[in-house]
């Protein structure tokens, strides 16, 4: 009996966690709740053979999804002892009688197996159901013949709760948005003997200390309404296996800031590529000016030339770019021809950074060009440096296109 219930228990968390999950067709949630009316027979299968017995009751269901549901049941009704009149000995050995007015409650999950199968019918299903409950039994017992061996079990309140399990099957009908109709048939195996007030069965001439268990079947049918205010229902919708709601909203989430981010970085190119035709611009006017260096020089008392420090300098470095030593050589021509006029060389920085480090920044990056020149042959008296940092911007700080104008050396040839 311990291997029936353990398995009852299996069965019951395998359809918790081998169904398909809640389906996310819509985002508009599905009905799941519902209250069902039912009536039927029982019939049992215990030690003094029952007559077909009414019983009756409601339950709560939730569905899950059209595969999986989960059913809370309470039924009332009464076992009754078939051959009262004792003519039938097979029936009814000794004339033993009982009358059980019981009260159930049980738990079952419902497996839709049509759509196990890949049935997508919106108006009937078959399934399965499994479940364990708990009777509450109110037990009277009579023995017309007195045989001793009953006499100790006769008027004795034998009315003991036992815990049972089911197994079952059944059908349900899709009638509208909120009625559904529904017939179903449970096995059920106690782990009890005295449902029907009497141990073990003296003619066969077995210890009536022995326990055999009382079992009954029963055949319902009732309807199933079902709440809230969706226009989609649980139990019958098309659905996508596997897919879970809060996964898609995930999904959609990293979609959004997908397109965020590349909206973000597309106004970065463009801003980028904004930069990169103002440096052109600003070289083109430097070359034109650097072209005409030496000319200029030596027709006007004071140059001032202003190169940009990305030109001359990688970022936050001091070490002159290959790629600028051609244009620098300019100023070494002009004042190499040129030998009264004497250089002062300032250099500027952005915000980027702290206000020390970047005045010590502009000091190397003056220093630098100072050094350039000394080694390409002009005297290191005629040429004089200073740093100013981030102290005289040209425009504010406010953007990379700004802050590029601000990054500079300025040199002026007097």
């Amino acid at each position: 009996m311990k291997i029936i219930y353990k398995l009852c228990v299996i069965a019951l968390i395998a359809s918790l966690t081998l169904v398909p999950p809640v389906d996310a067709q819509e985002n508009q949630e599905p009905n799941r709740l519902s209250i069902g009316l039912m009536g039927g027979v029982t019939q049992g299968h215990m030690n003094i053979g029952t007559e077909y017995d009414p019983t009756f009751g409601f339950n709560l269901r939730y569905a899950a999804n059209p595969t999986f549901a989960i059913q809370t049941n309470f039924l009332f009704g009464t076992f009754t002892s078939s051959d009262e009149d004792g003519v039938n000995n097979q029936g009814n050995f000794y004339d033993r009688h009982f009358e059980n007015s019981y009260f159930i409650t049980s738990v079952s999950s419902q497996i839709n197996m049509l759509r196990m199968l890949g049935s997508t019918s919106e108006t009937v299903n078959l399934y399965a159901t499994v479940g364990l409950g708990l009777i509450f039994n109110d037990v009277e017992t009579e023995s017309r013949n007195q045989i001793g061996a009953w006499q100790q079990f006769t008027g004795e309140d034998h009315s003991e709760p036992a815990f049972f399990a089911n197994f079952g099957a059944g059908v349900r009908f899709n009638l509208g948005r909120r009625l559904d109709l529904f017939a179903q048939y449970d096995y059920n195996i106690a782990n009890d003997d005295l449902i029907d007030g009497h141990r073990t069965r003296p003619e066969l001439d077995i210890d009536l200390n022995r326990r055999t268990q009382d079992n009954w079947s029963s055949v319902t049918a009732g309807i199933q309404i079902k709440f809230g205010s969706s226009d989609r229902d649980a139990d019958w919708h098309k659905f996508t296996p596997g897919v879970d709601p809060a996964a898609i909203n995930r999904l959609e989430g990293r979609i959004s800031d997908l397109d965020s981010r590349v909206a973000d970085n597309t106004s970065r190119l463009d801003e980028h590529e904004q930069l990169i035709r103002a440096l052109e611009d600003r070289m083109d006017e430097l070359e034109d000016r650097m072209n005409n260096l030496e000319q200029m020089v030596a027709d006007m008392d004071r140059v001032e030339l202003t190169i940009d420090s990305d030109v001359l300098f990688a970022f936050d470095s001091a070490v002159i770019r290959e790629n600028a030593k051609p244009t620098l050589a300019k100023v070494v021509r002009a004042l190499a021809n040129n030998p009264e006029k004497n250089l002062s060389v300032a250099g500027h920085t952005c915000d980027i950074g702290s206000e020390s480090y970047n005045q010590g920044l502009s000091e190397r990056r003056a220093a630098a060009v100072k050094q350039y020149l000394v080694t390409s042959g002009i005297d290191a008296d005629r040429i004089s440096t200073r740093g100013y940092g981030e102290t005289r911007p040209l425009v504010p700080n406010t953007s990379e296109e700004a802050r590029m104008l601000n990054r500079r050396v300025e040199m002026v040839i007097q």
